[in-house]
């Protein structure tokens, strides 16, 4: 059942000599070959040459269904007509001012108008940034130093947001009462100290944890796993109001998951955060972060106002060029189209799910709107522990690559993401080459 390791890797070589090629000699000027850690694929990655819609060319000439959307960033495809269109009327009269430009307003305006929890928004150059200034705010506004997240939470690359990311089991401590643990080497010494861990879909567990450190905590942020752990939005709704009880403030990252609802995940869970995070779609394809929330809080930046001891720039922070593409990006995403990508992503799961069954392969699938994994196991993914028990590592690998094989970038069957160009034949496709590269043998 799918074809060997040994053999796919083999096939795979011989399909894409020259990005082969350009991996070996990308290595002698890049650690692993590649700009991000996440690219360094096995046995090699594909290098892109151009890309429309929901497809992708490699240098190798190979057409690509891609899924995976710049790691879930990309909700109209690749190069969108009105969002080319816009980048084109700034990009022959400038790219950065250092001034601002009219897309800063316009953009704002647009997040403000989809999130009525966020009445005020700043920009920055990375979700990763982000997330890092909007923690020094709560910091800032509640003159507490500790930060709430959750175990196997993702909030970027900074020390902060790496604690307890991907822990290993040996010094992860209890379930109930997780260790904070500083996952990457160089982080600062005592940079766990300032993070408490929760787990995820244990309400008495975190309700003790935030008692015990509430007069501690300056907030706590949230990351949905929307497509990846199956998490309720009663819990989500639980926490919130914890938060507000004790008086901590309840932030929700929304860079990967303001894709799922024309209103972010706030929108679906029916919760209003006191701040919020966002990045990948709202700078239509570029580089971008931003944070926003309560007014009274977002004031602390307003230098009209006085000093408050806190700012937040950057060179390229509200870039024109970002703005202008996040813009058309935004206005392009209506709700109707958020509703079409529902539909396909429900007749992709429901698709998906039929496929593995039929093979009698445990399948654990969590879907939200457009956003879809298959975890290959019986057993429910509800938190990072129960995601790290899978030992189905060497299946999904060998998938991966029969599926690219085939003309489909759907790494790991994670984070499956729908773009608005695909169409119900395209996933149809993909469900019946799915099975067919299940069956196939060396």
């Amino acid at each position: 059942m799918v074809k060997s390791k040994e053999t796919l890797e083999r096939l795979y070589t011989e399909a894409n000599p020259k990005s082969k090629t350009q991996f070996a000699d990308s290595q002698g000027v890049m650690p692993s070959g590649v700009a991000k850690s996440t690219s360094a694929w096995n046995p090699f990655p594909i290098y892109i040459d151009r890309a429309q819609d929901c497809y992708m060319w490699d240098i190798d000439g190979h057409r690509y269904l891609d899924f995976n959307n710049s790691s879930t960033a990309l909700i109209l495809g690749h190069s969108p007509k009105t969002v080319v269109e816009e980048m084109s009327k700034l990009v022959n009269n400038g790219i950065v001012f250092g001034p601002p430009s009219v897309y800063e307003k316009l953009a704002s305006e647009e997040i403000v108008k989809r999130v009525p929890s966020v009445k005020s928004v700043r920009w920055a150059n990375s979700g990763t940034e982000a997330v890092m200034n909007t923690l020094r705010l709560a910091r800032a506004f509640t003159g507490k130093f500790k930060i709430a997240k959750f175990e196997g939470a993702f909030h970027g690359t900074s020390d902060d947001a790496q604690v307890s990311h991907a822990p290993s089991m040996d010094k992860a401590g209890p379930r109930e009462a997780p260790n904070p643990v500083s996952d990457q080497r160089g982080a600062g010494r005592r940079v766990a100290e300032d993070i408490v861990v929760l787990p995820y879909n244990d309400r008495e567990s975190v309700e003790l944890i935030l008692q015990e450190h509430k007069d501690d905590l300056a907030g706590l942020i949230y990351e949905p796993k929307a497509g990846g752990y199956d998490i309720p939005f009663d819990f989500v709704q639980f926490v919130e109001k914890t938060c507000n009880d004790l008086g901590i403030l309840f932030i929700m990252d929304e860079v990967k998951h303001f894709r799922v609802s024309y209103g972010g995940y706030q929108e679906l869970a029916g919760v209003s955060p006191d701040l919020s995070v966002f990045g990948k779609l709202v700078g239509g394809g570029l580089p971008v972060g931003a944070f926003g929330g309560r007014q009274d809080i977002m004031d602390l930046l307003d230098g009209t106002k006085g000093k408050s001891g806190i700012s937040s720039s950057g060179t390229y922070s509200g870039h024109a060029l970002t703005l202008a593409a996040g813009w058309a990006t935004m206005k392009a995403a209506t709700p109707e189209v958020y509703e079409y990508m529902k539909k396909l992503n429900d007749r992709l799961t429901s698709g998906v799910g039929d496929v593995f069954t039929r093979a009698q392969i445990p399948c654990s699938i969590v879907s939200h709107n457009n956003i879809m994994t298959a975890h290959l196991t019986d057993t429910p993914v509800r938190d990072y522990r129960s995601a790290s028990s899978k030992t189905t590592g060497d299946l999904n690998n060998r998938l991966s690559l029969a599926l690219m094989m085939e003309g489909y970038l759907a790494r790991g069957l994670s984070e499956l993401t729908i773009s608005e160009p695909m169409t119900e034949t395209i996933i149809d496709d993909f469900i019946t080459t799915l099975e067919r590269v299940i069956y196939e043998e060396d």
